[in-house]
C-alpha cells in the first residue's frame, strides 16, 4: 500500500511531466497519447485498488460523509452536463468520454483515495514522493533543455526561435512544478530540520533544479502561487522557525534575481508588465466569454466549453454547471481552506498540504480545465482524511 501511494503521488503532477518530457525527447510527440494514456490508466486502476481495499475499513464521521456526498454530486452533475452537451451536438474539443476519464483520473479518484487513507500513516510517503517527483522533473529538465538555458531564452516556448528543434514541455507545467517543489523543500528545511548531510544536499539540489524549471517556465501565475505560499511557512512557525525563515528569505531573493538574469528568464519581466497594466493574454477574452455564457444560463449552466476551457476553474464551473454546480463546489472548497488553517495550527504536518492547496488554487485560476485540477482536489481530499492522533 505504501508503495502504491508513493507511485500514484509521484505521477500525480511533476513525475507525469518528467515522463512526458522524455517521451517528447524520444521523438514521440505525435504518438505521445499512446504512452501517456496507458500511464493514466495504470494510475486510475491503482487508485481504484486503494479505494476498494480500504473503503470498508474506514468509518467517516457524518460531516465527512456529507462532504463526500456533495463532492460526488458536483461531479455527477458535471458528467450529466458532458452527456447533455454531447447529445445536443455542442462543439467539443475532445471526445465526450475523455472529459469523464480525465475527471476521474485527475480530480475524482485523487480526492476520494486521499480522503480515505490515514494521513498520519502516509503523510511522509506522500510528501517525499512529491519532492522526489520534482527532483526527477528538474533533473530531466536540466538534461534535456540545457541548450536552452545556455542560450538565454526568456521562456521555454520561445526555444524554437533559438534553433531548438525537439518538442518541449508546456512552460506552465515547468513553472508550476518548480514553484510547488521550491515551497515544499522550504517546508522541509523549516519544519523538518533534516540532520543528515546527504538529505540536506538532496533538498538543496532539488531547490536548484526546481528554480531552473521556474525560470524556464516563466509563468506569472506561478510567481503568484509562490508569493501566496511563502507566508504560510512563516505564519505557523514559532519564533525560531520565523527567524530561520527570515534568514532564508534574505538569502533567497538575491539568488532568485541572479538566477533569472543568468538564465535569461523573463519571469519577473512578464510579471512586472502585468502589474503595470499590460494586456494579460487571450485569457481575458476567454474569461469574458465564459462569464457571458454563465449569464445566459445562470441556474444550470450552458456549454462545458467555449471552444476550449476558459483557464479559470471558477468561471468554468459557473459556465458549465451554473449556480447549482458552483454552490456544490463551494461547499467543498471553502471548508477545505478552513480545515487547512485549523489543522495546520494543530499539526505542522498539514502545512505542506495547505501549501499544495494554495498552489493548486492559484494554478487553476489561470490555467487548465477543472477536470485536470489535480493540485486542487488532491490536497482537499487529504484535508478530510482520517488521522487518529488529531482531533478534527
Amino acid at each position: 500500500m505504501n508503495r502504491i501511494i508513493y507511485l500514484v503521488t509521484f505521477f500525480i503532477y511533476s513525475g507525469y511531466y518528467a515522463f512526458l518530457a522524455i517521451v517528447f525527447a524520444l521523438g514521440m510527440t505525435n504518438s505521445s497519447r499512446w504512452v501517456t494514456i496507458p500511464l493514466r490508466m495504470v494510475t486510475t486502476f491503482l487508485m481504484l485498488y486503494v479505494i476498494l481495499r480500504i473503503v470498508s475499513k474506514v468509518k467517516l464521521d457524518y460531516y465527512k460523509k456529507w462532504i463526500l456526498i456533495v463532492f460526488c454530486s458536483f461531479w455527477l452533475f458535471y458528467v450529466l452536463k458532458v452527456l447533455l452537451n454531447q447529445n445536443v451536438n455542442v462543439p467539443l474539443s475532445r471526445n465526450w468520454y475523455e472529459y469523464i476519464f480525465y475527471a476521474l483520473n485527475f480530480s475524482i479518484l485523487p480526492f476520494i483515495m486521499f480522503m480515505l487513507i490515514d494521513f498520519k500513516k502516509y503523510s511522509k510517503t506522500i510528501l517525499n514522493s512529491l519532492i522526489f517527483s520534482g527532483f526527477v522533473m528538474g533533473l530531466v529538465t536540466l538534461i534535456l533543455y540545457r541548450k536552452i538555458l545556455s542560450n538565454g531564452v526568456g521562456r521555454i516556448n520561445l526555444a524554437k526561435y533559438a534553433d531548438f528543434e525537439p518538442q518541449t514541455l508546456n512552460p506552465l507545467a515547468l513553472s508550476y512544478a518548480g514553484s510547488l517543489t521550491i515551497v515544499l523543500c522550504l517546508y522541509v528545511l523549516l519544519y523538518k530540520k533534516p540532520t543528515s548531510q546527504k538529505y540536506r544536499l538532496y533538498i538543496y539540489s532539488t531547490i536548484i533544479l526546481a528554480a531552473i524549471m521556474f525560470f524556464l517556465g516563466a509563468s506569472r501565475g506561478s510567481v503568484i502561487a509562490l508569493i501566496l505560499s511563502v507566508p504560510v511557512l512563516f505564519y505557523f512557525g514559532n519564533i525560531k522557525k520565523k527567524s530561520r525563515f527570515i534568514f532564508i528569505t534574505i538569502i533567497s531573493i538575491p539568488l532568485l534575481i541572479w538566477g533569472a538574469l543568468e538564465t535569461g528568464s523573463s519571469v519577473f519581466e512578464r510579471t512586472l508588465k502585468t502589474t503595470q497594466g499590460y494586456r494579460i493574454s487571450a485569457r481575458q477574452e476567454l474569461w469574458s466569454e465564459a462569464w457571458y455564457e454563465f449569464l445566459a444560463h445562470p441556474i444550470f449552466g450552458g456549454r462545458i466549453e467555449i471552444g476550449v476551457y476558459p483557464h479559470n476553474f471558477i468561471l468554468e464551473t459557473l459556465m458549465a454547471t451554473g449556480v447549482v454546480g458552483f454552490i456544490l463546489l463551494l461547499m467543498v472548497l471553502i471548508p477545505s481552506f478552513k480545515r487547512a488553517f485549523k489543522l495546520s495550527n494543530l499539526d505542522h504536518n498539514y502545512i505542506w498540504v495547505f501549501i499544495v492547496l494554495i498552489q493548486g488554487f492559484v494554478q487553476h485560476s489561470f490555467t487548465a480545465a477543472i477536470y485536470f485540477s489535480v493540485l486542487l482536489f488532491f490536497p482537499m481530499g487529504l484535508l478530510f482524511s482520517y488521522s487518529k492522533n488529531i482531533r478534527q
